[in-house]
């Protein structure tokens, strides 16, 4: 087992830099094709006597209120309202800067520095990022970016001024009791979606999916591929924590395993259903075991209950997070973006799992070794990750 050492209150940046993605990636599962939809009729709109009366009281206020008012602000508002007015936890608006961190998440690549953070603290820094290379650590408290004072800002702020700083940024961070200054400029990098190893002493390949982003499928094959060539013999599919994604990458994963004609999954919508199969030639017919926890959900429940369903893989670990919903998103001219549920989604065996999850074979849980010395248990010095030894003892029988 590897060695890590974390306090408590480094674990709790960590969960609460990741919520920040996951507030916006966990249930996200929508189609590419679906960004910016075309086609509206706007003569029906117009003739909308709802749409009539928006345009009227917005008229009214505008030309009427006492002060200047943004017009562009008071529009997002409107739209975030109606979202909101849906009261369906994955129909929801999300502005500029928050869209730009879905689409780039979901695309593979963001535009950066390579840091994460907490407010103005430096949680880790990406390797080969310009970050890491000027010299930025873990742990550096984020106190102005060009010459401009964040030590008040919040992390989305923090991420906004660096965003829009095309030219080179000067970067001043408190370390210890030093003041350190750092130039470097922003650059587009590369996130990867797949780990994949061999494991030790075995015929038993690890494939660990982080995201469904545009950059998965190339990714998986790839990762497929080397380990066959090493000899692979049967695989460990690791879906913990994986928050979802776009849902041709689901479909085109899945149909890398299963075999040609089998059902992925069914969407109904309040017209009708769907039924989506493996369409490619490809398939495989080593044993398979998923990995979930409460944290899989959408994109990786589709691809963990048709590798359950259609091709008879194990599931060992915990009951997944319970999203069978599909979103479309609609960005706006402002930057903005609605992301609104269009559809449910249903396994191979006809069931949907909105509010249920799936229930692994083997319902197994990690367990936490904390220092001996700290009788409050806040530092843990390990994890024993007993869900992963189940899978190779599973594969190697």
């Amino acid at each position: 087992m590897n060695k890590k050492v974390y306090s408590l209150i480094h674990v709790i940046i960590i969960i609460v830099v990741t919520a920040i993605i996951s507030a916006l990636t966990t249930g996200v599962l929508f189609t590419k094709s679906a960004i910016n939809r075309v086609g509206v009729n706007y003569s029906d709109i117009a003739s909308d006597e709802n749409v009539k009366t928006f345009l009227n009281a917005y008229s009214e206020v505008v030309n009427g209120y006492y002060k200047d008012i943004d017009k562009s602000a008071v529009i997002n508002s409107a739209i975030s309202g109606m979202m909101e007015y849906l009261n369906e936890p994955y129909t929801t608006y999300l502005d500029d800067t928050n869209a730009d961190i879905l689409v780039n998440q979901l695309n593979g690549t963001y535009k950066g520095i390579g840091i994460s953070i907490k407010d103005n603290l430096v949680v880790s820094t990406v390797i080969d990022s310009p970050a890491e290379k000027a010299g930025i650590l873990a742990g550096d408290i984020i106190v102005a970016i060009n010459d401009e004072d964040v030590s008040g800002k919040t992390s989305n702020e923090i991420t906004g001024i660096i965003k829009n700083i095309d030219d080179e940024i000067t970067l001043r961070v408190k370390r210890n009791e030093e003041v350190l200054s750092f130039n470097l400029k922003s650059e587009t990098l590369n996130i990867p979606s797949v780990e994949y190893k061999m494991i030790d002493d075995t015929n038993i390949g690890y494939i660990k999916m982080t995201i469904f982003s545009s950059n998965l499928t190339n990714e998986v094959k790839t990762a497929v591929l080397r380990l066959e060539n090493a000899g692979m013999g049967s695989l460990i599919l690791d879906m913990r924590n994986n928050s979802g994604g776009y849902l041709e990458k689901a479909h085109e994963v899945a149909s890398l395993f299963i075999k040609k004609d089998k059902l992925i999954y069914s969407l109904e919508d309040k017209n009708n259903k769907v039924d989506y199969k493996d369409q490619d030639d490809s398939e495989k017919n080593y044993p398979i075991v998923v990995l979930i926890n409460g944290s899989t959900a959408s994109a990786a429940e589709i691809v963990t209950a048709a590798l359950k369903d259609s091709y008879g893989a194990t599931l060992v670990g915990l009951k997944s997070f319970g999203k069978g919903k599909v979103q479309h998103t609609y960005r706006l001219d402002t930057g903005g973006m609605v992301k609104y549920t269009s559809s449910n989604w249903l396994r191979p065996d006809g069931s949907c799992i909105d509010g249920i999850g799936i229930t692994p074979d083997y319902v197994i849980e990690n367990e936490n070794i904390y220092d001996s010395e700290d009788i409050n248990k806040e530092t843990i010095i390990d994890t024993i990750d007993y869900q992963l030894n189940k899978a190779i003892e599973l594969l190697s029988n």
